[in-house]
């Protein structure tokens, strides 16, 4: 079938158009566009099938026939999105990020000449969804694309996802996970994307099946996938001890293993695949990065030639950095601490196995943090059927600056019980701390006779955690803004506040007693000038309702006894919250996050509504 592939002439006709306008001379033609609705929620798919006539040898060759759209929001930005095959029907996939009134234009390109289709035009609506992941102004965290902060919660799940399985991540509080491209996955992704069975140069349409069908399983659970493009086992052949699965993968009939990465034929074929992976998929708000290459030292052609790998490794990087509309982050790894790699990418990225000790995991997240100006994660690390080293990870973790979980391998190999029940204290303390929002973070040196201890300073929160023989001891932190503070102490087994301690800072330094405690760690968060959550706030409706937000609560004065509906609505119109709120003198009410600006506060009923504005500042 291979061979038959390679050498049938394909004429693709969908929509309704008639074979008279298949010309082999003409330039080529587009008929009817189907649009998937008239009206999309932001940040939601919208998808065109294009009705195309023309007869190509590979559909799936841009060289052959190259269809892409431009898509103009309200406010005048324009979008290029490339189109792609699905083995039956030509389509394009798009999802906007404004509300409002959106046009768009399709364009075919062959060696004959090209066409255009009739204008198109759809509405975004406003949606509850945040958007894809970004890396956030700080350069340390992350944030959706509507300003929410993203701080990454997950593990490795490489393979075998099912709906279950992701429902049970998302009820941990899981907002990523890491999938290959690989043949392990026996629900349907069974080949690579590019594969022995699609042939070199087409796609394999069951594993892009299963892709598509992942994201959007993903999509309706809030998480979002890290794709890897390029596991080290399909580009490894003897190399002792590292699995060898460069038979399964398509190149092996144009290049030796070796030469992937060198190779200037290999290299002009991965760019048709990269394309059609992110015609495909960058759309997907469930897709929060591309992981170009999976442990790069255990593959032919690091052995062979580093240094070509390397400069493959930035010439991947960069081209999903160019070509992707939607600009998902990039990372890669190598298996250790790699300059290039982390330089090259969004994400610095290493991994952990074996030593698994508490000041290694912070001391190696600490060299990505100093080397790097970018979100630091540790791409892999082992799970060992262990619930203490899960949670030594995760807390050492967070409080040595890194912006994604560690990513335990893998969710349905050694996981249990013991290691799940680590996440909900952490979702629970994390959920107070808007990272995106940070400004200034730095490490701060955090001291404790017999213990030890680590923190991030910010100008609006610090927040860190300390382990070992810590119950009333004195601890001693550094480089923090001088001023009266108080510190939140917290038990990182419940994730409940245990008490707050009031302090003075002083020349930057802080020194406060730690509660009186039977746990070995604990975690904390400084609240205080210069180091503060709690945003100023102030009213400009004359009400005299005095409000107050701070950790997500929202604190202001209310006449009358009865319940009244609520909403917070922001300067762009979009309500935030909804509830209902008692009267009766002052309120408080858990609203979560608010990124700095403009909102109105609804309360009350229809006919008896009132409106105050206040600003987040």
């Amino acid at each position: 079938m291979g061979n038959a592939r390679d050498t049938l002439t394909a004429v693709i006709f969908s929509g309704a158009i008639g074979l008279a306008a298949i010309r082999s001379q003409a330039a080529p033609l587009i008929g009817a566009i189907a649009k998937s609705a008239e009206s999309v929620g932001r940040y939601d798919k919208l998808e065109l099938t294009v009705a195309l006539g023309g007869s190509y040898a590979n559909p799936f060759d841009p060289d052959q026939i190259d269809l892409s759209a431009q898509f103009t929001s309200p406010s005048g930005k324009p979008w290029k999105v490339n189109g792609f095959f699905d083995g039956s029907k030509w389509k394009i996939r798009f999802a906007a990020n404004e509300t409002g009134a959106w046009t768009y234009l399709v364009t075919a390109k062959d060696a004959s000449g090209s066409g255009q289709g009739s204008p198109g035009a759809f509405v975004c609506a406003g949606s509850p969804s945040h958007g894809w992941v970004r890396v956030a102004p700080n350069r340390r965290y992350l944030r959706y694309d509507d300003g929410t902060s993203f701080y990454g919660i997950g593990s490795c799940h490489a393979w075998g996802v099912s709906a279950n399985s992701l429902d049970q991540m998302r009820d941990l509080g899981f907002n990523t996970y890491v999938y290959w491209n690989g043949t392990y996955d026996g629900n349907g992704g069974g080949n690579l994307i590019e594969s022995n069975a699609s042939g070199l140069g087409r796609y394999d349409q069951g594993k892009c099946a299963r892709i598509d069908n992942l994201l959007e399983m993903s999509e309706a659970r809030n998480l979002t996938m890290i794709l890897v493009i390029l596991p080290h086992d399909y580009a490894s052949e003897n190399m002792g001890g590292w699995p060898s699965a460069w038979q399964s993968n398509p190149y092996k009939g144009i290049v030796s293993c070796g030469q992937y990465y060198s190779s200037a034929s290999s290299w002009a074929y991965q760019q048709k695949q990269y394309r059609y992976i992110i015609a495909r998929w960058g759309y997907s708000r469930g897709l929060s990065a591309w992981q170009t290459v999976d442990e790069i030292s255990g593959t032919c052609g690091w052995k062979a030639d580093q240094a070509g790998a390397e400069a493959w490794t930035g010439k991947i990087g960069a081209f999903f950095q160019a070509n992707d509309p939607f600009r998902h982050p990039t990372t890669a790894s190598h298996g250790d601490y790699w300059d290039v790699g982390n330089k090259a990418n969004d994400f610095s990225n290493t991994e952990v196995y074996g030593n698994y000790a508490t000041a290694n995991i912070a001391a190696t997240i600490q060299k990505l943090w100093n080397g790097y100006a970018k979100p630091a994660i540790m791409g892999e690390t082992g799970a060992d059927n262990d619930g203490p080293t899960a949670h030594r990870k995760i807390w050492a973790g967070l409080a040595a600056g890194i912006a994604i979980t560690p990513l335990l391998w893998q969710f349905n190999q050694g996981w249990n019980a013991a290691i799940s029940s680590q996440y909900a204290p952490f979702v629970k303390f994390t959920a107070g701390i808007d990272f995106a929002a940070l400004t200034s973070p730095a490490q701060a040196k955090v001291t404790v006779p017999g213990a030890i201890g680590y923190a991030i300073a910010s100008d609006q929160v610090a927040f860190g955690w300390i382990t070992g023989d810590i119950s009333g001891k004195m601890a001693a932190m550094g480089g923090l803004a001088d001023g009266n503070a108080s510190v939140q102490w917290y038990d990182c087994s419940t994730g409940n506040l245990l008490a707050s301690t009031p302090a003075v800072i002083s020349g930057g330094n802080l020194s406060v007693a730690v509660p009186s405690t039977a746990q070995t760690d604990l975690a904390f968060k400084i609240i205080g000038p210069g180091t503060g959550v709690r945003p100023a706030v102030s009213a400009h409706s004359g009400s005299g309702w005095e409000p107050d937000y701070a950790d997500g609560l929202l604190t202001f004065g209310r006449p009358g006894a009865e319940k009244a509906e609520m909403k917070i609505i922001s300067a762009r119109g979009r309500t935030v919250f909804a509830g209902t709120a008692a009267g009766n003198g002052r309120v408080t009410v858990a609203v979560g996050k608010l990124e700095s600006g403009v909102y109105w506060l609804e309360s009350g009923k229809t006919g008896g509504k009132t409106f105050n504005r206040f600003l987040v500042r």
